[in-house]
């Protein structure tokens, strides 16, 4: 019987599959991972985000946000950020390491174009996501490409644990080509 996960190259090959497929697939667990960055008063900030694509060969992921949310001031400030998929029917947790790069602005307005038109209200909440309000609804949620950014994230490493009957845990880089050890786990 075939082990993903006790081979160093089978293992980050199998991981990467589970997480390209979470740009497609709605119900991968990868579609939501967990993005960590350093908040702006020194305290972790943890949000769940959208996986919108997955770039193996880059070592690259992206996702989208308002560019009026409070992870784009952190991230002026701290661009390292953190990022966490649990895969519970693989037993496998996926660790990332990462440096963000923001963008917006004209270049985008293909990535726009393909944004649902029911998911562009993710874009432009007023008042700015994050503020106070008086009751629960005291907020619209208009579509406004300006508010729009897309958030690269440049993996420098990749910490893989398998939590099956005897556990496995893999750390990998990528500086020309990933490369990985074996990690106690």
């Amino acid at each position: 019987m075939k082990n993903e996960f006790d081979d160093l190259i089978e293992m980050h090959e199998y991981a990467w599959r589970l997480i390209i497929r979470g740009t497609v697939d709605k119900k991968s667990p990868a579609r939501h991972p967990t993005l960590g960055t350093s908040g702006l008063f020194g305290m972790p900030e943890l949000r769940t985000v959208v996986l919108r694509q997955a770039d193996k060969m880059a070592a690259n992921l992206e996702v989208h946000t308002d560019f009026k949310s409070r992870k784009i001031e952190e991230l002026k400030v701290n661009p390292k950020v953190g990022l966490h998929i649990w895969f519970p029917k693989n037993k496998l947790q996926v660790r990332f390491k990462a440096v963000s790069e923001m963008k917006t602005g004209k270049t985008l307005r293909k990535k726009w174009d393909k944004v649902p038109h029911n998911s562009r209200i993710s874009y432009g909440t007023l008042p700015d996501p994050g503020t106070s309000i008086p009751t629960p609804f005291s907020y619209k949620k208009p579509a406004n490409f300006e508010r729009f950014c897309v958030i690269k994230v440049k993996i420098e490493e990749m910490d893989l644990t398998h939590l099956g009957t005897r556990h496995t845990r893999a750390l990998f880089t990528r500086e020309s080509k990933w490369s990985g050890t074996w990690l106690a786990p």
